[in-house]
Order: C-alpha cells, then structure tokens, then sequence
C-alpha cells in the first residue's frame, strides 16, 4: 500500500533534518535515495542514505504512480546513460531531486550516441542536475513524451570538445509535452553540430519556458518549435547563440500562439540585423530585447510597430 510521509518540524525524529535540507513541506510519499558510489539496487534498499539504491532507474521501477514520491540523488552520484531510455520515467508523479552543487551536483552521464532519459510519464520532476555527454552528437539528452513535466535547475554542459548533445531537451511526439516547464536552467554549448537547446518539433500547448541561460552554439535555435505551438509562454530567458545566423535565438512556427516577453538575446550576425527573434504572427511579443555584436546595446527585437 503507497506511503505518505509527513516529516516533523524538529525533535529526535532521524527524519527531522531531512524537512530542512529537502524542503519538504508537505507529505510526500516514499522517499528513496540513490547513490552510485556504494549503493546497491536490491529491493527494500533506499530508504536512508545508509542503504542508498545505486541507479535513478531501479529507484523509478519502486515507486508507487500518483503517491508524490521522491528521489533523492546524494552528491556525488553520477548516473550513466547508456542506450535509449536507460533512465525512464515512467511512472507518474515521481519527483527527482539532486541534492549537491558543482561537481558534486549529481550527473546524468551521456555515453552512447542514441542514449537518452526519457520522461513519458505524467506530473514527473528532474530537479538539479549536471547533464553532460561523454560521446559526440549524442542525438537527444531528455526526450519528454508525458504531459505536465517539469525540468528545472539543470546545468546542460559540454565541458570537452566533441562530447556533445545536438538536442538538449526534445518534446517527443504531438501533444505529449503539453504543458512543460522548464525553468532556472543553464545550456551550455561548444560544438558546430549542435542545433538546439530546447526542441519542441511536434504540436505542444501549455509549455513554459522561463528563466534559463543559453550560452553557445544552436545552429537551428536555442529555443525551437517548427510546429505551431499553442498558447506557449517564453518569458526572462537570456541567450548568446554564437552560429552567426539569423533566426537562431528563439525561432517558432508562424501560427504559434502565446507570448514571448522581457527576453535578451544575442548572435554575431553583425550589421545591426534584428532577426534574432520570431514568433508566431499573433502572438504576444513584450520587451524583448537583441544585441548582434559585442560591447553594443541591444534594440528591441522584434522593431517596434
């Protein structure tokens, strides 16, 4: 039978400090913790950072669906992605949590050009996390194909040359991503190849882009949606696309709806070119903001009507 846990405010409870540190602030269901070090995946292990699970991925497979369960991946650990779906979260509701900062902030680790996480169940949460490649052209890193997904405080880092992903973050499939947040993340890229930091191909509504870093090369778009998306929302992100053309810092299909507000982005298209931005031709375009070059004020992206 699912386990709700309400963890006291203070005491002797071996539990009390874990509301401080965890910020719980409500009861959750079980709570398991991973640690790949000296964890071991066995069932009925997980349930302190004493007997700590080895994988995220056995830890989903304990989880019970819609109870708020949570994942609690300890500094330090580093989860290897290796194939297609390596880690799925497919169960509903699962909340993962990296508890850690730098480089002991736990990693998801890239190893196979078609390795990816994907996240097909509903009302799943990655939260905190280095996701890095340790194989070039790795084709996409999260593919999400549940609705009401959330992915935030993550670091997409491509710290050595040709170890990168092309796609950071795919919407997989029409509709299936409705109503992502993705927010307080950073994506960071070196290489030529790479085309997006955020991808949404297919038909997506709801999704909430908000609040990131986009540093580096996305040679199709930093945020992309070549499908109309509906009532999107693209709100405080700061870009520096370096590919050098127009269109890259946040491209969507003309017939998006929704709005694209108080943005700063950049390329090195020079000439004083205003092209870094398109939207969809009814959306809601507020206060965004684009710069072409270096050391140049930016100018209001779309121009002024």
């Amino acid at each position: 039978m699912p386990s709700k846990v309400h963890f006291p405010l203070a005491g002797g409870n071996q539990w009390a400090g874990a509301l401080r540190f965890y910020d719980f602030n409500r009861p959750v269901g079980n709570v398991f913790y991973v640690y790949s070090v000296t964890g071991t995946d066995a069932a009925g292990g997980g349930r302190s950072p004493e007997t700590a699970l080895k994988t995220i991925d056995y830890a989903v497979g304990l989880c019970t669906a819609s109870n708020d369960d949570y994942i609690i991946a300890l500094p330090g650990h580093v989860e290897t992605i290796s194939a297609a779906g390596s880690l799925a979260v497919d169960v509903a509701g699962v909340t993962i949590l990296g508890v850690g900062v730098g480089t002991k902030q736990p990693k998801l680790d890239f190893t196979a050009a078609a390795s990816t996480v994907t996240m097909s169940a509903v009302n799943c949460v990655l939260d905190g996390f280095q996701v890095e490649a340790s194989f070039a052209d790795v084709t996409s890193e999260i593919v999400v194909s549940g609705t009401d997904c959330v992915i935030r405080n993550c670091r997409f880092l491509e710290p050595t040359t040709d170890e990168n992903a092309l796609i950071n973050i795919l919407g997989g499939g029409a509709n299936t991503a409705d109503n992502l947040l993705v927010e307080n993340c950073q994506f960071r890229g070196l290489d030529a190849l790479n085309t997006h930091g955020i991808s949404l191909p297919s038909a997506a509504a709801g999704v909430i882009i908000r609040d990131n870093l986009f540093l580096g090369v996305f040679e199709t778009a930093a945020i992309g949606a070549a499908t109309a998306a509906v009532q999107i929302a693209i709100l405080r992100n700061l870009i520096n696309n370096t590919s050098g053309d127009a269109d890259e810092c946040i491209n969507l299909a003309a017939s998006s709806t929704g709005v694209i507000a108080y943005n700063g982005v950049g390329n090195s298209l020079g000439g004083g070119a205003t092209t870094n931005i398109t939207g969809g031709t009814t959306m809601t375009i507020i206060e965004n903001y684009s710069t072409d070059k270096g050391d140049v004020q930016g100018v209001l992206d779309p121009v002024a009507t």
